[in-house]
């Protein structure tokens, strides 16, 4: 293909955020069926400097730069929401207590908004998904440390407190997405998830750009948030495993905050490459324990969730100048 950009997204509220090398686009389901679509360019920071692409060092700004495209759109797509329902005059379809719950889902699913400025709409789902990423890190980065080091009491200080701490930090990870998996409003989520993947699916093996080409292809993807936080648990045992302090627990929970910058980035790497070299099996297999829970944060959607991926991907590609309009206004792909 001509096109050398990659993409990616998240779901959000009733609908998909996709992002491209410049610009991103949000395009949500009304109530009365309509498709709203809204785009605008990315952050300049996070495109004006080369450095910040470096390999190693773009994992960090890869990842602030999902939060902040994720958060903007989790709001906007909110705040439709709540004005669809008060139209309705019925309560809000997510209150800020599934937003705080949602929080941590945020690296899982890559889930993202926009509202008004200083609405307490805004206020309160901004507090919320912040509360839930505090929540986050606390349940699964520093909760198995301090769960290991109470049991160097039986097992002493072996590498088997390390062992204990990863398979304690994944068994949380993966009952959290099977609890909040059962929540009505996350099951949708999940639905526009898969939609989101087969989209860019779609595109990447077919070079297709259709709501026909994503229904069949795979809602499994390798550059899945999902795959970067199983890869980072992986890498985080690896590299806590040679780590020195183990034995006082405020070094040891400063040392595993302060690397996860290190282990972000190379995890970004290693999922990177795992997206570009899709028959590389040794890549493949550092990245199965992701793909295989994806299963889990994803669901199959509908033929309408899918038009909302595409009608997503479409108005981002259309920012970047990479799909032009027929006479006809219907899409065309450049390969």
């Amino acid at each position: 293909m001509a096109d050398k950009i990659t993409y990616g997204g998240q779901a959000v509220i009733e609908g998909v955020m996709m992002r491209g090398a410049r610009h991103f686009a949000v395009a949500c389901r009304k109530a009365d069926g309509e498709i709203l679509l809204r785009q605008e360019e990315v952050p300049a920071f996070f495109t004006r400097y080369a450095w910040a692409k470096w390999p190693f060092l773009r994992g960090v700004f890869a990842l602030a730069d999902a939060m902040m495209l994720g958060m903007k759109s989790l709001l906007f797509s909110a705040n439709l929401a709540l004005e669809e329902e008060e139209k309705k005059r019925q309560a809000p379809p997510t209150g800020p207590l599934t937003q705080a719950l949602l929080g941590p889902l945020q690296l899982l699913l890559a889930v993202t908004g926009e509202g008004a400025g200083g609405s307490i709409t805004g206020i309160a789902i901004t507090g919320s998904a912040i509360l839930g990423m505090v929540i986050g890190i606390s349940l699964f980065m520093l909760l198995p440390s301090l769960i290991a080091g109470w049991c160097t009491v039986i097992v002493g200080e072996t590498i088997w407190r390390q062992v204990i701490e990863g398979v304690v930090r994944v068994a949380m990870v993966l009952t959290y997405i099977a609890l909040i998996g059962r929540m009505k409003d996350v099951q949708r989520v999940f639905q526009y998830h898969g939609a989101e993947h087969q989209a860019i699916n779609a595109y990447e093996t077919e070079g297709r750009l259709d709501v026909d080409a994503a229904a069949r292809a795979s809602r499994i993807h390798p550059r899945c948030g999902t795959n970067f936080v199983l890869t980072v648990l992986l890498i985080k045992a690896l590299v806590f495993a040679v780590l020195p302090f183990q034995e006082q627990i405020l070094p040891r929970l400063a040392l595993r905050l302060g690397m996860l910058p290190v282990v972000a980035s190379i995890s970004y790497e290693v999922i990177r490459l795992a997206g570009k070299y899709r028959n590389f099996a040794p890549l493949q297999w550092l990245v199965l324990p992701g793909l295989l829970t994806q299963r889990l944060t994803t669901r199959e959607p509908d033929r309408e969730m899918v038009e909302v991926a595409v009608a997503s991907l479409r108005g981002v590609m259309e920012s970047e100048g990479t799909l032009p309009k027929s006479g006809n206004g219907a899409a065309q792909v450049i390969v």
